[in-house]
């Protein structure tokens, strides 16, 4: 689970925010628990205990951040006009195989999600800016869920989900993001 919560000033900047960030990731594993605990598969939740940033684990967090960044851009959103469409498979590589080591487990489901929420200042800055015929973007959720195989590292499954509402500081909330995350997941 890789989510960070944080406050979108009026100069575009964000502030993380801890408290938000933690209360969110306690919400959406909650409604994970309870989502996947019904599948006849055993879940158990994984927090890296290396504390080095170079840590192949916490590398592993980095490359499905960037590996799903570019699935999302360049698969679904954006894609590049100058290639085919790609049905290779998309993989986080061997490191992956490390994971399987560590927990036991043949497959692993990797959650990125950033929310931004419209401080008053910027909410200020988008109201005087829409009078003067200019849009300003507020806050956004972004995220992507990938299935991964831990045997050969391809990602088996992947969703994404980009949104202007939704606030993961609330349960509800929380519920439904995770829900439109897993939106086709295999189970």
């Amino acid at each position: 689970m890789d989510v960070e919560l944080s406050l979108l000033t009026a100069s575009g900047l964000t502030e993380p925010k801890a408290e938000w960030t933690e209360n969110a990731i306690r919400f959406m594993n909650a409604s994970l628990k309870q989502r996947l605990g019904k599948s006849d598969g055993k879940v158990v939740f994984y927090k890296s205990k290396a504390a080095d940033a170079q840590s192949s684990l916490l590398q592993l967090e980095k490359l499905h951040q960037a590996t799903g960044y570019t699935i999302l851009t360049h698969d679904l959103m954006m894609p590049l006009p100058s290639k085919k469409l790609d049905t290779s498979p998309r993989t986080l590589g061997p490191a992956a195989i490390e994971l399987s080591k560590e927990t036991g487990a043949d497959y692993g489901l990797f959650v990125f999600v950033r929310d931004t929420y419209t401080s008053g200042g910027r909410a200020a800055l988008m109201f005087f800016a829409a009078a003067a015929g200019v849009g300003i973007q507020g806050g956004t959720q972004v995220g992507f869920a990938s299935l991964v195989d831990l045997k050969t590292g391809n990602i088996v499954w992947f969703n994404r989900l980009i949104s202007g509402t939704g606030d993961l500081r609330n349960e509800p909330d929380a519920e439904k993001t995770i829900s439109n995350l897993l939106t086709g997941f295999p189970l």
